[in-house]
């Protein structure tokens, strides 16, 4: 019989990986110069990043959006990503 720690042991690695997709996008965004974000204000859900920033910052993210996504498909975790928003 299997314990309960192991079924939460997987949920621990999703958690785990999704921490490290955001914490890339964030790299990959202040690369191309958008500064101020944190964890918290990245989700992914699917092929889908949403950040939570000022109108003039979401402005900056859809003109650089090509860059973004080239940087974003470079890295194992984030390679999936197909629009930011």
């Amino acid at each position: 019989m299997k314990k309960l720690g192991d079924f939460l042991g997987r949920f621990a690695q999703f958690a785990r990986e999704s921490d490290e997709a955001r914490t890339t996008v964030i790299t990959v965004l202040e690369t191309v110069g958008i500064k101020g974000l944190t964890i918290e204000r990245v989700t992914i859900r699917s092929s889908v990043v949403t950040l939570s920033l000022s109108a003039i910052q979401k402005n900056e993210v859809f003109l650089k959006q090509g860059k973004i996504l080239s940087l974003l498909h470079e890295h194992a975790l984030t390679k999936h990503i197909e629009k930011v928003r």
